[in-house]
């Protein structure tokens, strides 16, 4: 039997690929790749069938953990069964329930429902010192803790000088407009949450201050508007070691991101934040189902340029048009992504560490 070069070459990468492939697939396994992902669900109780769902696929190891958004939100004994729900369905390690808690504007546990009412971050700096504001936050991630959540997505450390803003500064969400009040104020939020138990992330990497559109419309370039000092507060709180998650931003500059959104940029994450600023703890991504994202990328082709990037934990609030098995389609996503190069084994393999040190101090 003849063979031709192309079939001798063909038969020759199968045999020596092989190996690779095997390997790369047995040291990712389907929990590793679960445990990265925080997911949204419908309802606002616990017996919600969307919720119960999500807290199967947790208890299956199909998910890392659940995130709350407004609609999940709307009385306190909801609040604290779905809590109980997530917490309750937790396999080797506990996952991560989330929320967006920092006050003013942005307080998923309003007084509305209960619960106290917290001043915005710009209030905080403007009225109170450090030492108050640090028991401000104490108070606000006890009633955090109390209510079943381990996870406050806050506090932003964007800076507030563009009043035009529409995001941060029309809502004072900024604790001031440089890089060493925002660090001060922020630390303080962060220690006052580890306190108690409670994570913390900081956002949005690499600066959501500048920019005069919200990227939960569209897409948003920041080239001509973003400033280098942007950065202080992530290099502040990084030499201090107060800083447990840093969320990554929709956010495109011509440079820093090599023209990408920062959360889909190994420029930004790997280059900017892990080598210059030297923080080497988690990295999450803000919701990839919002529309700077979903308006330019596949889901699955999302989460993969994520990790590719040097995330280590990717939200998914699964509410535009929900996917009861969403997570299953993106474990096969990041399995296969593997096995054909997109994504080294390695990547998921320190996002796997980085997640169980940083699960490690949940209290």
């Amino acid at each position: 039997m003849r063979f031709s070069r192309r079939a001798f070459l063909v038969q020759t990468s199968a045999i020596i690929g092989a190996p690779h492939v095997a390997r790369a697939q047995a040291s990712v396994s389907d929990e590793m790749i679960a445990e990265m992902l925080i997911v949204g669900f419908a309802g606002a109780s616990g017996d919600a069938d969307s919720a119960r769902n999500l807290a199967r696929h947790i208890a299956a190891g199909r998910a890392g953990g659940a995130c709350f958004l407004g609609h999940n939100t709307r009385s306190r004994e909801g609040i604290e069964s779905l809590t109980a729900l997530f917490q309750g369905a937790g396999r080797r390690w506990k996952p991560l329930v989330a929320v967006d808690q920092e006050g003013g504007a942005v307080q998923r546990l309003s007084n509305k429902l209960g619960y106290p009412a917290i001043p915005a971050a710009q209030a905080v700096a403007a009225r109170k010192d450090v030492d108050e504001a640090r028991k401000i936050y104490a108070a606000m991630a006890g009633e955090l803790r109390a209510a079943g959540f381990n996870f406050n997505m806050a506090p932003v450390v964007d800076l507030g000088f563009e009043p035009r803003n529409p995001i941060v500064a029309k809502f004072g969400r900024a604790f001031g407009p440089d890089g060493e009040t925002v660090a001060r104020y922020a630390g303080a939020c962060v220690a006052a949450h580890r306190s108690t138990g409670v994570l913390t992330a900081l956002k949005h990497f690499p600066g959501h201050g500048s920019t005069l559109t919200d990227s939960h419309a569209k897409p948003v370039d920041i080239t001509s508007t973003w400033r280098p000092d942007e950065l202080e507060p992530f290099r502040r709180l990084t030499r201090a070691g107060l800083v447990d998650v840093v969320m990554s931003g929709h956010l495109s500059h011509a440079k820093l991101t090599g023209g990408e959104p920062a959360t889909l940029s190994k420029t930004a994450i790997d280059g900017v934040l892990r080598r210059d600023i030297g923080y080497d703890g988690a990295v999450m991504t803000d919701d990839l189902d919002m529309a700077a994202i979903r308006s330019r990328y596949q889901l699955d082709d999302a989460v993969i340029r994520a990790i590719a990037a040097g995330n280590d934990l990717i939200l998914l609030s699964n509410s535009l048009t929900p996917e009861p098995d969403m997570p299953l389609k993106i474990i096969a996503a990041v399995k296969d992504a593997v096995v054909k190069g997109r994504l080294r084994a390695s990547q998921i393999e320190s996002a796997s560490r980085r997640i169980a040190e940083l699960k490690s101090r949940i209290g």
